[in-house]
């Protein structure tokens, strides 16, 4: 069995490396000319747990990288049914879900030319229309199939297409058009379950509060005749030129980036060690502005716990890789939702100091928190003391549609506790 991966570099499919069966089980191999070239160019792997290396890479050592590329939950048990394979079976997966992942990589089957997927886009038919909206979760795992589609989370999700001159927030749904073969995607968009649409409102809400707050976030807009949707601009797809193509970055999230399996996204990999120590020394290692970031990783978990994202796990940070695949930095932030307002568990992902439930997180904790991980304390409270004034500062009346105004009012009424704890913390 072999399987290659590809890269997109600059617009341009390049061989990375590939996957191959011996006596000894299946290992990954980089491309000799790909490690030559990386060498020389000063590029990066795919990985920073699968630096660039002329030898094999064991199971072990692959796997959490590359299963960290495919859905999870409903949509994966979905996907193992259609196939009829195990939901750990990856490289199976990948066969099918090749074509449009998170980040810049492509997978071909031996026998298969990558020059076989042209690009193109389709606009989005009556049909799927009527069908998203009658069964958004069934709809987008009949999307991921056709489409080549292999996006991480445990969301239901998909990733569509919108030209420059239409607004997602205006678009109508005969607007967007589907991804066919190769063709980067312009957005995610995140569908609720029947019953659950608030939590779009949630997350958009939250991720507009982030924007207020001066976070760099993608742009998040609800979408019209699909309630319950949120269309998500990719950060990791871009146009190097002005009527230049649409190219993918690559990214890795943290998770990938320190070889841990999906599972281990909360705390539970290290039990002797503090998680926002090693993730902050995980950016000392990856980081192009280490000190920079590790400043913006620290304001971004006191946000996290003023805004009640409890669910802030190591797979929603990520690096983001430079077009030519020589630097790395934080990618912006994403995926914040208030969880307390969900029914979902208030324990955070990883400690900030003695305490993991937001409610018994104290301002002993968030200076404990940067301490540990090398942040001044001085500036820590510069941080605190913005955010806070920031986010008091939020009027949900900016929003216009009864439904969002009422939520923004609940998640701001939901943080006040937090907001004080906050305050103490800044000093003021």
């Amino acid at each position: 069995m072999y399987l290659y991966v590809y890269r997109d570099m600059l617009g341009q499919p390049e061989l990375v490396g590939s996957f191959g069966e011996t006596d000894n089980g299946i290992y990954f191999w980089y491309d000799v000319r790909y490690v030559q070239r990386g060498e020389e160019k000063g590029e990066f792997g795919i990985s920073e747990s699968v630096p660039l290396d002329f030898g094999p890479y064991y199971p072990e050592e692959y796997a959490p990288f590359f299963q960290g590329l495919l859905p999870e939950g409903a949509v994966l048990g979905n996907l193992a049914e259609r196939y009829q394979i195990p939901r750990n079976d990856f490289l199976g997966f990948f066969e099918r879900l090749g074509c449009e992942s998170i980040g810049a990589l492509t997978f071909v089957a031996e026998g298969v030319d990558i020059a076989d997927f042209k690009p193109r886009y389709v606009p989005l038919g009556k049909d799927a229309i009527e069908r998203m909206q009658l069964d958004a979760e069934r709809e987008v795992t009949e999307m991921t199939d056709e489409l080549r589609l292999s996006l991480s989370g445990a969301q239901s999700k998909v990733a569509w297409y919108l030209p420059d001159d239409a607004s997602a927030a205006m678009a109508e749904l005969g607007q967007w058009c589907l991804p066919e073969g190769t063709a980067p995607s312009s957005h995610i968009v995140k569908v609720a379950r029947k019953g659950k649409e608030e939590l779009a409102y949630n997350e958009y809400v939250c991720m507009d509060i982030a924007r207020r707050c001066g976070f760099s976030v993608p742009e998040v807009d609800l979408m019209p005749g699909l309630p319950g949707a949120i269309a998500v601009r990719r950060y990791d797809r871009v146009r190097l030129q002005e009527d230049g193509p649409l190219v993918r970055l690559h990214q890795e999230d943290f998770c990938q980036a320190r070889g841990l399996p999906t599972y281990l996204k909360y705390s539970d990999a290290y039990e002797d060690a503090s998680y926002v120590e090693v993730i902050s020394k995980l950016i000392g290692n990856v980081s192009a502005n280490p000190l920079g970031d590790r400043l913006e990783l620290a304001r971004r978990l006191l946000f996290h716990y003023l805004i009640g994202n409890s669910d802030n796990h190591l797979k929603n940070y990520a690096f983001l890789c430079s077009p030519d695949w020589t630097s790395r930095s934080l990618a912006p932030l994403y995926d914040v939702t208030c969880i307390p307002l969900t029914g979902y568990s208030t324990k955070m992902a990883f400690p900030l100091g003695a305490h993991r439930e937001l409610c018994e997180t104290t301002a002993e904790d968030l200076a404990q928190m940067g301490r540990e991980m090398g942040v001044s304390a001085t500036s820590l409270r510069k941080c605190a003391q913005g955010l806070a004034s920031d986010f008091a500062a939020i009027n949900p009346a900016v929003y216009d549609e009864a439904p969002v105004a009422d939520m923004a009012s609940r998640i701001v009424e939901n943080a006040r506790p937090r907001l004080g704890v906050l305050r103490e913390f800044a000093g003021d």
